[in-house]
């Protein structure tokens, strides 16, 4: 061999060892392997079959002859697996670990075990001549799989068979690759329990209330389908964006682990459904109770004179039981009220004043000492004037974020995961800086940040597992997120995205909400 033919040959496989080294995705993987080695060995066509336990499974297949033909779309070819035997090619090279150099697969000898199945060339009129098939040996001396050459040319085009000298060379290729392959499958196998890991993390954290079960799924499936919608267009602000594989990976861990941060946060705080819970409401009804008991003996010990009880039908108890009857309908017309402003909404200034006008009414206790009608307690938690949540309890809310960041940012993500903590601790941020927890503002929020704030306030809208709310249709909930981007809260283009669907229709969110496995990892 010429010393400048040997160099080039070198410097090929160099550049095959090193790209085979750094593809981590088994498919790209698998493809890359055999267009590699089809171009060092200039074949024309090539497959490559993995072995799973009894089979063989038929994962790529590459020919350029037939590329060249076809004028359409080409049909994506479907992995399949066939039987692990001794009569296949494949099935012989897999079981015996031997290396095939065959120069005319129509003219094999009758003497072999294994023979050709000429169906594909029959039904895409192609000519299958020589074959150098060649066993994937790992590091562990298993064969994983078999790497299948065919119709290596000359400069001419010919088809010509393969040189003896190229089967040791392939020989050593396929075992390259039979080990990243390994490798590929090791850390696909990881990212898998890694996703498992997380999906399960986030819906336990979800499932602490059933208000918001499943959300943190459905807001990764919002999210995805918001940023595919971003890498489609062609023209406007983000015509230029165009997300990668692992920058969707990295979005949709970001999605799940969102809110993992409300581990930090008190139970009774994330249940929280109205101002005061039911034992809450239940001790100022006994309070109540008690008050109105407190002055109906008040009143009744204004009777005695001397000593004796005025008899029934005197006009003193008359005035009594009329007495009584407005003071029991006054008490139920007030308990009503709270009752009615303990549930979520806005409290106006008149209702306000009511409650404060309750909160100064004293009764006497057991030992005749004067008692409040409401805590002051009570009085901060009615008269919280939008929501259910007190100032204090809004800010222990707000901090789950923070706890996300702390959670989330121990995690030792590889590189192309780096963001998830940022992305993840940004979902209140808001355009405007309103939001919480930096304050941060416009383009100073990660685009993907700004894709989670609003897939997760579309979520809290569309959600039909939330008690304290009706679910709003998807074209309502459209027109709450036009509200707050008009308002300068949330980004306008993204929104203008949904709002001109983005695939995000009813019927699609219907979907992801019967789901109970909920999207994949990407």
């Amino acid at each position: 061999m010429p010393e400048r033919d040997l160099e080039e040959r070198i410097r090929k496989l160099n550049r095959i060892g090193v790209a085979l080294t750094s593809e981590t995705n088994l498919e790209r993987l698998l493809n890359l392997v055999v267009r590699e080695v089809r171009g060092f060995t200039r074949a024309d066509a090539g497959s490559l079959y993995i072995r799973d336990g009894e089979s063989l499974r038929f994962e790529v297949a590459q020919n350029d002859s037939l590329d060249r033909r076809k004028t359409g779309p080409a049909e994506p070819f479907r992995p399949f697996p066939i039987p692990l035997t001794r009569t296949s090619i494949a099935g012989f090279v897999a079981l015996t670990g031997k290396v095939l150099n065959i120069v005319d697969v129509y003219e094999l000898a009758d003497s072999v075990e294994f023979s050709f199945n000429q169906d594909f060339d029959r039904r895409n009129e192609y000519r299958s001549q020589s074959m150098l098939v060649a066993p994937m040996i790992d590091h562990r001396h298993e064969t994983i799989g078999v790497l299948q050459l065919i119709n290596p040319q000359d400069s001419s085009g010919r088809v010509i068979p393969f040189s003896q000298d190229m089967e040791a060379l392939v020989l050593s290729l396929a075992s390259q690759a039979a080990v990243a392959i390994r490798n590929a499958r090791l850390i696909s196998d990881m990212k898998s329990v890694f996703a498992a890991l997380v999906r399960y993390s986030a819906s336990a954290i979800d499932a602490r209330s059933p208000h918001t079960a499943g959300h943190s799924r459905r807001v990764a499936a919002l999210c995805l389908r918001l940023a595919q919608a971003v890498s489609d267009q062609t023209d406007g602000p983000f015509a230029d964006v165009r997300f990668t594989r692992e920058e969707l990976e990295e979005l949709s861990y970001a999605a799940w682990l969102h809110d993992i941060g409300k581990i930090g946060v008190r139970e009774e705080v994330l249940e929280k459904t109205t101002k005061l819970d039911p034992t809450g409401m239940a001790l100022v009804r006994a309070r109540f109770q008690h008050a109105q008991a407190a002055q109906n003996a008040e009143a009744l010990e204004k009777l005695v004179v001397h000593g004796r009880e005025i008899s029934p039908g005197a006009d003193a108890w008359d005035r009594y039981q009329s007495e009584r009857a407005f003071r029991q309908a006054e008490y139920e017309r007030n308990f009503d009220f709270l009752e009615r402003i303990n549930q979520p909404g806005w409290l106006g200034e008149a209702d306000l004043a009511h409650l404060y006008r309750l909160s100064e009414i004293r009764f006497p206790d057991g030992q005749g000492r004067p008692t409040p009608l409401l805590t002051d307690d009570e009085v901060a938690h009615l008269g919280v004037r939008q929501g259910n949540l007190t100032p204090d309890e809004y800010q222990e809310i707000k901090s789950h974020v923070l706890h996300t960041r702390n959670i989330v940012g121990k995690i030792p993500f590889t590189p192309e995961l780096a963001r998830i903590p940022l992305f993840a601790a940004a979902h209140h941020e808001r355009m405007d800086g309103t939001g919480y927890p930096e304050g941060l503002a416009g383009p100073a929020i990660p685009l993907q940040a700004r894709i989670l704030g609003v897939a997760d306030i579309m979520d809290a809208l569309v959600a039909s597992d939330r008690p304290y709310k009706k679910a709003l249709t998807v074209d309502r909930a459209v027109a709450v997120l036009r509200e707050e981007a008009a308002a300068g809260r949330l980004d306008a283009d993204l929104v203008a995205l949904v709002a001109d669907g983005a695939g995000v229709t009813q019927e699609w969110i219907d979907s992801i909400s019967r789901d109970p496995n909920g999207p994949r990892r990407t």
